[in-house]
């Protein structure tokens, strides 16, 4: 038993001796002349003796201990703190379309002032102070506005890289992973457009912290230009933004937006593709020539379109287009439509051509007939073939009729490709 104690107490007094031997307050630095000379390690164990120095004068001016670590610089009734939001970056980003959610990643540098961190530079040797821990220091607890609710399962606020110089200058940087509410416009199809944003906010000091933007215009302030995605970035719908709180106007929150424009060529080149070529095919239809002719080709090119509408309907987003319409939507509906239109109006000419008709037409449309069908450049038919006995009157009747059939079909063919050509140019701008 005897032998157990003095061993203790021999510990105690190494202990003793040790923490009496170690220099709190590094009275080494005072024969340093050059802070770059000074060994990495020494460094360090320099910034723990100014650490702990700051630390003991903040507990003994706010009278509590780990101030510097629990409560906020301030000390007056009614202070502010400032955070200024100097910029801020975007570097991954993903999109989930199921649920209309864009998954982010970056970081916003930020800084406050922090009166406790006050030194004199010439005494330390150093003008600046590495944190290697968030927790050794108090900070504003800036965090997703769905902090309180089963959203934030996914979302994630961290300070990282904090430093502050001799005047208390803090500045850090605020990484934050988050799921982001879009908005899509679906108009441009497959280039659809997204607006995707998201609120940084503080909920423990909400009237308390106030943001500053280094810059007025919030759109120069996140940087894109390292971002791994396959989406294109719209600068003017990308910003950072000092907006109030949903429920209090006197607390503030920072709203991140980024817009984004998705580019695939191969998808649009697939989609249109097939239509263009069936486009193509009804405008060449009346240059087929015979009635028949023209109908085969028209039916070809509505089979072709249905088909490749259906291509396109695989191609929709699991939960639809909701209130837009993509312009490749109507731009199909409006190829189909003139089809389908273009095709009953050279049936309908065909059925009434074949009609025998024993008194003839009007001279005047006979020759005006005859003169839209040698300058329009379209389908013409073959004058009917008789057996011998078939009166001249009733051969020169056909004929007649034939001719202002065939100029009928040839103008509404004009007339259905120049409404088409029309309506595809005020479709497409």
């Amino acid at each position: 038993m005897g032998k157990d104690m003095s061993l203790v107490a021999c510990a105690l007094l190494v202990t003793v001796a040790l923490v009496s031997g170690y220099d709190i307050d590094c009275k080494w630095k005072s024969n340093i002349s050059d802070i770059e000379d000074v060994a990495h390690h020494k460094y360090q164990v320099l910034e723990e003796c100014l650490f702990y120095k700051l630390t003991t004068e903040a507990d003994r001016m706010q009278d509590k201990s780990n101030a510097l670590m629990m409560l906020p610089p301030t000390v007056a009734a009614g202070e502010t703190l400032e955070v200024q939001v100097l910029d801020g970056s975007i570097t991954e980003m993903w999109m989930n379309e199921v649920f209309k959610e864009m998954n982010i990643n970056g970081f916003l540098k930020l800084s406050w002032k922090d009166r406790r961190l006050r030194w004199n530079p010439e005494e330390w040797k150093t003008e600046n102070l590495r944190l290697k821990s968030m927790g050794r220091l108090w900070s504003p607890d800036i965090n997703s506005d769905k902090l309180q609710t089963g959203s934030q399962s996914t979302d994630f606020v961290n300070y990282h890289d904090i430093q502050s110089n001799y005047n208390g200058n803090v500045t850090a940087r605020l990484e934050f992973r988050m799921k982001a509410q879009c908005t899509i416009d679906y108009t441009e199809y497959p280039n659809d457009r997204k607006h995707c944003c998201f609120n940084l906010q503080s909920t423990l000091y909400k009237r308390y912290v106030k943001f500053i933007m280094e810059h007025g215009d919030g759109h120069e302030m996140l940087d894109t230009k390292n971002i791994r995605t396959n989406w294109h970035i719209d600068p003017s719908w990308t910003w950072i933004m000092k907006l109030n709180q949903d429920n209090d106007n006197r607390a503030e929150r920072l709203e991140v937006c980024v817009g984004v424009v998705r580019k695939s060529s191969t998808l649009a080149v697939e989609l249109t593709l097939p239509v263009l070529i069936s486009a193509l095919i009804l405008l060449l239809a009346p240059f087929f020539g015979k009635f028949n002719q023209q109908i085969y080709v028209k039916m070809f090119a509505l089979l072709l379109q249905f088909m490749s509408f259906q291509f396109l309907s695989e191609k929709t987003p699991q939960l639809g287009f909701g209130d837009n319409i993509p312009k490749i939507y109507i731009f199909y509906a409006f190829t189909i439509g003139m089809t389908v239109l273009s095709l009953i109006a050279t049936v309908m000419i065909s059925a009434m051509s074949r009609v025998k008709r024993k008194v003839p037409p009007a001279h005047r449309y006979t020759l005006l007939a005859s003169l839209l069908n040698a300058n329009l450049c379209c389908g013409s038919e073959e004058e009917p073939t008789t057996d011998g006995t078939s009166s001249k009157m009733s051969q020169d009747a056909t004929s007649d009729w034939l001719q202002i059939h065939s100029a009928l079909n040839n103008i509404s063919s004009i007339l259905l490709i120049f409404i088409y050509i029309i309506g595809a140019i005020v479709i497409a701008f």
